[in-house]
């Protein structure tokens, strides 16, 4: 049977290919994905792309599909895919590590980990996407984003392997950013972030103070994707499991969903997304002039909040009250 490579996903053409974390092209012989409407087969399905891979690879018909195609490929560079795509290229390998790798890819989609290591991979990856913390040639990062999406993996997938066994020698990569996360699990663990759970609207209220020298405190991590408010976001998912969060310090008010909600899941079920245009509305509304706005929610994590350096006038619980009517009412 012959070995599969990677290839990127714009250089595909007509090689039969298997697709990971993706959307299949005319020349997918099967695809392995969580993305809506991907198309995977039912057999398969899990939360994760990656885990989809790892059932694939336990079928009985992995390796007549996998005889059919000659690369695997992916349109974007992340945690998820490069565990999936390693997976299908060291399969031995991989399952013989497959819980750690699925904590790999959890961590990097759904911000949550239960191996710390896991998280620093992670960490470890994301610098290499980061122009400012790559390895890489400042220049990779002018290219368009599909030639950077190949380079990332050309470079990365070899190396892999070693990156995940040996993450621990890689701290010059992921030491800033887990010395945030440890200042933020602390400041949860102490209650000086609150986090308040409603598990009937699939809610989360993330209350963190607003004082100078309390933020002042914060550990620094210049671009770090997870960083939230002053917060780091796997300490805010790993306490709660709710879908809908907002997070707010009494003057700035950020709402966002998960990415749970965006992708097709078997295990986790979130609520489904609402429109958030009447919310934005009674928001206005209340603030007396036009600060508030909401991103598409089609976008992979969508976001409600003010516009750049709006401050609200609206107070913690005024905001709270307008977000409880707004989810008990879709309840009815």
């Amino acid at each position: 049977m012959q070995s599969l490579e990677y290839l990127p996903y714009n250089r595909l053409g007509a090689t039969a290919n298997i697709i990971v974390d993706s959307v299949p092209i005319e020349s997918t012989v099967v695809t392995l994905s969580h993305w809506p409407g991907s198309g995977s087969p039912a057999a398969y399905k899990a939360d994760l792309s990656a885990e989809i891979v790892f059932n694939f690879l336990c079928s009985p018909e992995a390796d007549s599909l996998k005889a059919k195609a000659e690369a695997v490929s992916n349109n974007h560079f992340d945690e998820d895919g490069i565990v999936g795509i390693f997976a299908l290229l060291n399969p031995e390998e991989a399952l013989a590590e497959k819980e750690f790798l699925l904590d790999v890819a959890t961590v990097g989609d759904f911000g949550t980990y239960k191996n710390r290591e896991a998280a620093h991979v992670a960490f470890v990856l994301q610098a290499w996407a980061q122009p400012d913390k790559s390895p890489l040639n400042r220049g990779v990062f002018r290219r368009p984003y599909d030639e950077v999406t190949s380079i990332l993996y050309e470079e990365l997938l070899p190396r892999f392997s070693n990156l995940f066994q040996r993450v621990h020698f890689l701290e010059q990569y992921w030491k800033e950013e887990d010395t945030l996360l440890d200042w933020s699990e602390e400041a949860i663990r102490n209650g000086s972030i609150k986090i308040e759970e409603h598990a009937d609207l699939d809610f989360s209220i993330v209350e963190t103070p607003n004082s100078k020298e309390w933020v002042a405190g914060r550990p620094k991590v210049d671009g770090a994707r997870w960083t939230h408010s002053v917060c780091h976001q796997f300490a805010v998912h790993n306490s709660t499991n709710s879908s809908r969060i907002l997070v707010t310090d009494g003057q700035r008010h950020d709402f966002y969903y998960r990415y749970e909600t965006w992708v097709e899941t078997v295990v986790r079920k979130p609520q489904p997304r609402l429109n958030l245009k009447t919310l934005v509305e009674r928001l206005n509304r209340l603030e007396g002039k036009n600060i508030w706005s909401a991103e598409d929610n089609k976008d992979i994590v969508p976001h409600l909040n003010t516009t750049q350096k709006a401050q609200s006038k609206l107070n913690s619980q005024t905001v709270k009250d307008v977000f409880f009517e707004f989810f008990n009412a879709s309840k009815g």
